[in-house]
């Protein structure tokens, strides 16, 4: 009885010496699947940090409006006289199918004016662009004021268009209000001595 008790206690015991030793072929396996891991793992927060950053871009760029907005827009500011101070509003789209733009701009006299501009473009017989009607202020332009702007229908094909689309004006009149006066008048903080 004592034997058979010692022989299962050898048996269950497994001496240092006796362990099979782990082969360096079977580390460098252990070693590789660690770094494949880690790597990985990296890959996994690269992909997640890239659609994060991207995620933050999209929130940001401005919305764009098409290729017809930009193309009228232009137009519109060759026709007004101080395209400096011109602010579109609203965009959309008439019965005709011809876009139409509300904007503002400052006139000859000093004031901000509220005044519609439509215009429709089509395509020739060639098939290029070209633009059939323009109305301002619930004017049509002459027709010969309009084959002088389909002259530089082919710049657009060159150059980019500004497609940023319009934002809202404010719903409040003071928002409205631009104080020119204020940034005309100059303030001296002049103290005497007496």
């Amino acid at each position: 009885m004592k034997n058979q008790q010692e022989k299962e206690i050898l048996d269950q015991t497994v001496i240092q010496e006796e362990k099979p030793e782990v082969s360096f072929v079977e580390k460098l396996a252990a070693e590789k699947k660690k770094q494949k891991k880690k790597r990985n793992r990296r890959i996994i927060y690269l992909c997640l940090g890239l659609l994060f950053v991207y995620g933050l871009y999209i929130l940001f760029k401005p919305f764009e409006a098409s290729a017809d907005y930009g193309i009228c827009r232009t137009i519109l500011e060759l026709t007004i006289p101080y395209p400096h101070t011109l602010y579109v509003s609203e965009l959309g789209y008439t019965k005709d199918a011809a876009l139409k733009l509300w904007y503002t701009h400052m006139d000859a006299f000093g004031e901000y004016r509220m005044e519609p501009f439509e215009c429709k473009l089509g395509y020739n017989e060639s098939g290029a662009l070209i633009i059939e009607q323009i109305r301002m202020h619930k004017v049509s332009l002459p027709q010969d004021r309009i084959e002088a702007l389909n002259n530089i229908m082919p710049y657009f094909n060159e150059n980019p268009l500004i497609l940023v689309w319009p934002t809202a004006l404010p719903d409040t009149i003071s928002d409205l209000h631009l104080d020119i006066e204020g940034a005309r008048r100059l303030q001296l903080n002049i103290v005497k001595n007496r």
